[in-house]
């Protein structure tokens, strides 16, 4: 089986060694991790997603998928592992597990935190129901032996849009502070996170009555962070907010990575304004962004990137889709991500924490300060990701948390061991 791809183009050619676009999902468990348990659990749930199975390669100038029937990996250790070689015999997702921790490692162009979300509520249900010998409820679950959906196949970014609706706002596309060109970073080739812990029903009370979500939220505190530290820089810190783009698209089952992106900028007439009134206009940025329309206005976009690089040779390709890379990393200074609750079912009452930890800011960029948050078992999880030695950054977004009366405990700070990815030797440039 041959499967042309699309909607993974832009990150295949986007990714080097320095940027793997790769992720971590971490779940710390209550109890001790049963490897052998673990694999009867993996092996069970891949059953149900054929379209993971796979292994990357290429023909000519063409990139594709193709049925990897290898069994995915379930490896004992906690270090960092290589997607696409022979240690995860050419998939491009691989479980591991140490201790009480079992880590997801997933490729970027493979999927994303929406579309790889199905498989871990399949991987925990079965883990749970064969350690523990409990029946588990399995509403919410795609079990094994369940037909797989067309939708969860089919490309929705390949089919055609309507026609583009007039009166569009226009994105911030201008400079934006950059970390790294501010101060004296000391920039690392890997990252750093700090793992922060927020009971739900308090940031939800909080995000609530200051008019915003739990994302837009954590962005302006994440912008305020910046400001505080650079009160006279020349250009405004503009945080730019993960955005799932299946819901304008209109296709909820879709696996295919499909993120886009809002962008707040902390303007100076924000600076002087209540907190409540400057989360009004994020709020509304937000509002303005994610509409549906401008939503599939970015996959227009897409869609003219993937002509313009059609006839191309595959270094070409990755030159331009590098080179864009470069422009909008120019309009952002931090991103934060949020893809919504887990959802684990039953499963959450055997979880203490879940983390995920991406080794670029966004699947289309790469930015050295980036915060992602996953929800679980009635706690927020922020891991606060910085690819530099200083800790100025973190102490004062501590600083914010306090300022504004919110609960909270630092779990721990440690390396970020995002996987690397190992490309076909056609795309190794």
């Amino acid at each position: 089986m041959k499967r042309q791809l699309y909607s993974e183009l832009r990150t295949i050619y986007e990714t080097t060694a320095a940027d793997p676009h790769t992720y971590r999902l971490t779940i710390k468990m209550k109890d001790i991790v049963d490897g052998a348990v673990l694999e009867h659990a993996a092996e069970t749930a891949m059953q149900r997603y054929p379209y993971f199975r796979v292994r990357l390669c290429t023909e000519k100038d063409r990139v594709y998928f193709e049925e990897n029937t290898a069994p995915v990996p379930v490896i004992r250790a906690h270090r960092r592992v290589r997607l696409g070689s022979s240690e995860t015999a050419g998939h491009l997702f691989a479980f591991s597990y140490w201790k009480n921790r079992i880590y997801i490692d997933v490729y970027h162009g493979l999927t994303d935190g929406g579309g790889i979300a199905p498989l871990i509520r399949t991987l925990l249900y079965y883990y749970c129901t064969f350690f523990y010998g409990e029946t588990l409820s399995s509403e919410g679950i795609r079990l094994f032996d369940s037909a797989v959906m067309p939708e969860e196949w089919e490309d929705p970014a390949l089919l055609p849009l309507p026609a583009k609706r007039s009166g569009l706002v226009t994105k911030w596309d201008r400079p934006a502070l950059q970390l790294q060109e501010e101060g004296s970073l000391h920039m690392t080739e890997g990252s750093t996170v700090c793992n922060i812990r927020i009971p739900e029903k308090e940031f939800m009370r909080f995000s609530a009555a200051n008019d915003g979500s739990p994302a837009a939220i954590t962005a302006l505190l994440l912008a305020r962070t910046i400001h505080e530290l650079h009160p006279d820089a020349e250009d405004p810190a503009v945080i730019a907010m993960c955005v799932n783009q299946r819901k304008a698209l209109q296709a909820p089952y879709a696996h295919q990575s499909l993120v886009g992106d809002v962008r707040l900028p902390y303007l100076p007439q924000m600076y002087d304004m209540p907190f409540e009134r400057q989360a009004t206009c994020f709020r509304g940025m937000v509002m303005l962004q994610s509409d549906n329309d401008m939503v599939l206005d970015e996959i227009r976009d897409y869609q003219a990137l993937m002509r313009q690089l059609e006839p191309l040779s595959f270094p070409e390709r990755q030159s331009v889709c590098q080179e864009n890379l470069k422009k909008l990393s120019a309009c952002i200074t931090a991103t934060v991500s949020y893809v919504g609750k887990a959802s684990l079912g039953d499963a959450e009452s055997y979880i203490q924490e879940y983390e995920a930890l991406p080794s670029t800011a966004l699947p289309s960029t790469h930015v050295p300060l980036t915060i992602e948050i996953s929800a679980v078992h009635g706690f927020f999880f922020m891991n606060f990701i910085q690819y530099f030695e200083e800790e100025d950054y973190i102490r004062a977004f501590i600083r914010q948390i306090r300022k504004n009366g919110i609960d909270y405990d630092v779990l721990n700070i440690t390396e970020a061991l995002w996987p690397k990815i190992e490309l076909p030797p056609a795309l190794q440039g």
